[in-house]
């Protein structure tokens, strides 16, 4: 029976990325195990691999350590599935002990597998029942942008959000707990962006929540962002509330019930189960302006969270676990992060593990900036004590000590390296079967078409232009939403590139490479940068934001700048050659053309076509040289005058009847 060694560090599917995209490698790896089952059916003794194998080897140097021809193992693989095998080509260690397997050979199997999003997993303990303790539910408020959704929180809170935010919107993912005054329960909420730039930001909100409060305005009923809420809730499980908002807009009470009825009939039309037609999606009339209803929408949260029985461990013996909601680098306290606990209790000292970093707590703050001793499950608190930023999203587990910490981190990072390296691999074979492709193309062609064939191919691969931009902002949920709403803008002319994107104010290294790349630093939300930055010697182009979407509107024009302009030409003047007359200046006889102005106004060192004949030939194109009025120099010269003219270069060839036209070129306007 076949046994095979599974990788200790990637597995296939993720040792390479493409095999899933290829139909051609995923069928050549079906094709490999199935080849192996029946090479190894056949036979009754396996050989012990005696030589250690690497993650990548040759075809070439496989044969040197299995004694096997070469031509024959490359007639092998052609038969499992392979393409474009040659003596280079490169083959993964998983593909290599799918290949002894056939031949023979004895593989040891191993169960651990390992991959970037796996390498934590052991750091997990498994629920403890005893441990279980009621928490406060983790809520979303989810809406279209203007909806009302920070009114709400505001009300809750007692806060006054709305008057801080740039351009009326919320930015980032606001995370706080509050006692609700009438149940005195505690809930936590996370303010998600309404804007439709913030797509990741509310994907993450929605898939670290129990509740998700769908707003929708009276006013306005369903809208595209509420739709692509509405998706992100159903795709989670959450559980879900409506809440109807800005009704106080309506003095009438019976527009006010028309316009909540067309909501209801709405959301039915998008199959989202109200109570109304036996569903178990509660719906709530509020004001948050007025605040009524706003004690039932409370009820109906705590009640909703009462039927869920949300539990979670804490206490000392719990192994911590929670989420980075927000990461920013901050000029007094260093790297800080926002951090929401779904599991264990949080206490300074304790070592987080997370992405590509770690964290020895230093300080932990709750959403007023007040330090606290402790947090528990469903509390979103801010801690600092990271070595790197964490990244927004990123699951947070605790361990023992930081040696614990930089074993794990230094195994994710050699992870992903293979990871890189097995990209790498798979790009290299592609690259070499082209380049065989080619070299056979070229013997039977001819010099020429083949160079032809060449530097057609090259104007092809020279693609749009790319305008470089470097993105700096003051959190990695901002910089990620900038990333993703700029960086598919552009045509088959122009294309925006990121070079870099990161959290804080530009260093030096940020100012050295957009000077070498040429780019635009955009920078969001970073207050009032210093004057060697905005005043640089380099004249670095940095323009700074407080609104998404004015920067993207920055970037967009930037872009049309750089579309290659187009100009169409436009008429402004006409006049006609009545007269030739010589005149003699230094024993040198000049010949000027008497002219009437028949349209407009002709000016000094305008640019002028003279067309001669009903074919309207064009005889010259080029600018006035001199314009006279009698012995005078003139510099404009208007309708129904006359006037003499000379033409540039020394421009003579003119006739009587020929017509002599102004124009100038004007740009047209290119959008993306």
């Amino acid at each position: 029976m076949l046994r095979r060694l599974s990788i200790v560090h990637v597995t296939c599917r993720r040792l390479i990325p493409s095999v899933q995209q290829s139909p051609s490698l995923s069928w050549a790896l079906g094709s490999t195990r199935n080849y192996a089952k029946r090479t190894s059916s056949r036979k009754n003794d396996l050989k012990p691999v005696t030589f250690k194998i690497p993650n990548y080897t040759s075809v070439s140097d496989l044969s040197n350590m299995t004694n096997i021809k070469i031509e024959k193992l490359i007639r092998d693989l052609t038969k499992m599935g392979f393409t474009n095998v040659t003596h280079n080509y490169i083959l993964s260690r998983e593909y290599v002990e799918l290949v002894l397997s056939s031949y023979n050979y004895k593989v040891e199997e191993q169960t651990s597998v390992l991959t970037p999003e796996t390498v934590y997993d052991e750091l997990k303990s498994p629920v403890n029942p005893k441990n279980l303790m009621k928490r406060p539910p983790i809520v979303t408020i989810m809406g279209h942008v203007d909806h009302g959704k920070t009114t709400i929180l505001d009300y809750l809170r007692k806060s006054s959000i709305v008057s801080k935010e740039h351009g009326g919107i919320t930015q980032h993912v606001g995370a706080f707990q509050v006692e609700t005054p009438i149940s005195k329960r505690r809930i936590t909420f996370l303010d998600t962006p309404g804007h439709a730039a913030f797509l990741k930001m509310r994907e993450r909100g929605a898939t670290i929540t129990d509740i998700v409060i769908l707003v929708i305005s009276a006013e306005d009923s369903l809208m595209p962002q509420t739709l692509e809420a509405l998706k992100h809730a159903r795709n989670s499980g959450n559980q879900m509330v409506v809440a109807i908002t800005k009704i106080d807009r309506f003095s009438n009470p019976k527009q006010r019930e028309a316009a909540i009825e067309k909501v209801n009939l709405d959301m039915m039309n998008h199959e989202i189960p109200i109570e109304r037609i036996g569903g178990d999606v509660q719906v709530v009339p509020i004001s948050a302006r007025t605040g009524e209803n706003m004690e039932l929408l409370e009820e109906s949260i705590v009640l909703l969270s009462d039927v869920m029985d949300l539990k979670a461990e804490t206490g000392a013996q719990a192994t911590l676990e929670g989420y980075i909601l927000e990461s920013e680098m901050k000029k007094t306290t260093g790297n800080v992060s926002t951090i929401l606990i779904t599991k264990g209790e949080l206490r300074k000292g304790k070592v987080l593990i997370c992405g590509n970093t770690y964290c020895k707590v230093r300080s932990i703050k709750n959403e007023n900036g007040q330090e606290v001793a402790k947090a528990t499950p469903a509390q979103a608190v801010e801690i600092t004590g990271w070595k790197d930023l964490p990244g927004a999203g990123d699951e947070v587990i605790e361990v023992k000590n930081e040696a614990t910490a930089k074993k794990y981190v230094a195994k994710r990072v050699a992870l992903i390296q293979t990871l890189k390296e097995s990209e790498n691999v798979d790009r290299l074979n592609e690259e070499r079967a082209t380049k065989v492709f080619s070299k056979l193309k070229k013997e039977n062609e001819n010099e020429d078409e083949s160079l032809n064939s060449e530097t057609g191919a090259n104007a092809k691969d020279e693609g749009p232009k790319k305008v470089n931009f470097i993105v700096k902002g003051d959190v990695s949920g901002s910089v990620e939403a900038i990333v993703e709403s700029i960086a598919s803008l552009g045509n088959e002319e122009v294309r925006c590139n990121i070079v870099t994107a990161s959290v804080g104010i530009p260093n030096e290294n940020d100012m050295k490479m957009a000077r070498i790349t040429g780019s635009k630093l955009l920078c969001f939300n970073l207050g009032s940068l210093p004057h060697d930055i905005i005043n640089n010697k380099d004249d670095i182009e940095v323009a700074q934001f407080n609104v998404i979407y004015k920067l993207i509107e920055d970037v967009t024009e930037t872009l049309t700048d750089n579309l290659k302009p187009i100009y169409e030409t436009k008429q402004v003047a006409s006049a006609e050659i009545r007269d030739i007359f010589n005149f003699s200046v230094r024993k040198k006889t000049i010949k000027i053309a008497g002219c009437k102005v028949l349209s407009g106004q002709v000016s000094r060192n305008a640019t002028v076509k003279i067309i001669r004949g009903a074919d309207e030939k064009v005889v010259y194109d080029g600018t006035i040289s001199s314009l006279k009025q009698g012995k005078d120099d003139a510099s404009v010269v208007k309708k129904n005058n006359e006037c003499g003219i000379t033409f540039g270069n020394d421009f003579e060839s003119y006739e009587p009847g020929d017509k002599v036209v102004v124009y100038e070129k004007v740009k047209v306007p290119r959008y993306l």
